[in-house]
């Protein structure tokens, strides 16, 4: 889709998730929602739907009701509902953000567009962000507990939405922004000799994906190396940039097509 990008923005970012604390990042939040609707206001022609990652919000609950193997028990039915309400929480603060910036959006939650089994997706339907785009909206989708065929409710990832999303609408870009500059070699917070990997294709992805390091806080979707290999599987051709959401002008930057410090995924 012409002039479409999808955008994440993630829980290590957002939310507070390597102290796994059921908190949201509101000054980058505000923050992140000003740069997004600059860009909104200095393109009219631009449309975006906002990913957000849950931390906590989400990976936390899955590991303290153990429902990421099926659920079948009412204290497991508990858990899922428990998810889902933090998960949408985290829309609704996100929401609420744009808000404040003139931004008008849309929760779309991720159980209400997505069937999966035995964790896998099986059908998402992408009418309703159609139809919010169609209006001027912001589509926002989490990270969250959908219907599973198998296990009665399994994780939908925030980056499975995006895989989805990048398949059936084809945008101009997919857009990541972390709490870091891209990928690296190493953890850049642990190791002052990791170097950033400024380009993943095809021909260097099995090299990568060697590197690329499983989240320190509680992931239940496999960490960085989870999500490479998701995005490596699902992209479609899209291309993506995996950048630092902290460090000001880079979303706008990138939503201007302007060079910024990040990986490109080319794949």
């Amino acid at each position: 889709m012409k002039d479409l990008f999808v955008i994440k923005f993630g829980g290590s970012s957002i939310t507070k998730k390597e102290q796994n604390k059921f908190e949201m990042r509101t000054d980058l939040l505000n923050k992140v929602a000003k740069e997004l609707s600059l860009a909104l206001k200095k393109n009219k022609k631009l449309k975006v739907i906002l990913v957000c990652g849950v931390g906590p919000f989400g990976h936390s609950n899955v590991k303290e009701y153990d429902i990421n193997n099926g659920v079948t028990t009412p204290r497991h039915l508990e858990g899922v509902k428990k998810t889902n309400k933090d998960c949408d929480f985290v829309a609704k603060e996100t929401a609420s953000a744009l808000t404040k910036h003139g931004i008008k959006s849309k929760h779309i939650p991720g159980y209400v567009v997505c069937v999966q089994k035995n964790k896998k997706v099986e059908s998402f339907d992408v009418k309703a962000y159609k139809d919010a785009l169609k209006k001027g909206l912001v589509p926002i989708t989490t990270g969250v507990m959908v219907k599973d065929k198998e296990l009665n409710w399994s994780v939908m990832s925030g980056d499975q939405a995006i895989a989805q999303l990048a398949h059936s609408l084809k945008p101009e870009m997919v857009l990541m922004g972390t709490d870091v500059d891209g990928i690296f070699t190493a953890d850049p917070k642990e190791d002052p000799t990791a170097v950033l990997i400024e380009e993943i294709t095809k021909d260097n992805l099995e090299e990568v994906l060697k590197k690329a390091g499983q989240s320190k806080a509680v992931d239940v979707t496999g960490g960085m190396k989870g999500k490479l290999e998701k995005l490596a599987q699902q992209l479609g051709g899209v291309p993506a940039e995996i950048f630092n959401l902290f460090t000001a002008g880079n979303l706008a930057g990138a939503l201007e097509g302007k060079e910024i410090k990040c990986t490109k995924v080319r794949l």
